[in-house]
């Protein structure tokens, strides 16, 4: 499984490094905000990718989440929850995207 960032993000903060910078900021800020696990965290946000239809996203969040202790059976069931919710074909790409990240 890839750890390291895109390669666009990574063009995004030569481009604009203090965008990004703030950028990352926020995140860290609203990460510190409670008490969830950096775990429970990136499950969260994975669904909220999935709901967006963010690959990019999803694929982060599912990469973040496995770092963090995540299983691959958890991360699948975190965004097969949100069926009822998004729709089955946006959770059928979701789940796409993330056997491409899972493998």
């Amino acid at each position: 499984m890839s750890t390291g960032k895109p390669k666009h993000y990574q063009k995004l903060q030569e481009m604009y490094p203090e965008l990004i910078a703030a950028a990352e900021k926020l995140g860290q800020t609203a990460q510190e905000a409670g008490p969830l696990s950096q775990k429970e965290m990136h499950l969260v946000q994975l669904g909220a990718s999935a709901a967006l239809r963010s690959e990019g996203a999803v694929r982060s969040h599912a990469r973040r989440a496995f770092q963090a202790g995540a299983t691959a059976e958890e991360i699948r069931h975190a965004v097969i929850l949100l069926t009822s919710t998004i729709g089955f074909p946006t959770v059928a790409a979701a789940l796409d995207w993330l056997e491409k990240v899972l493998d």
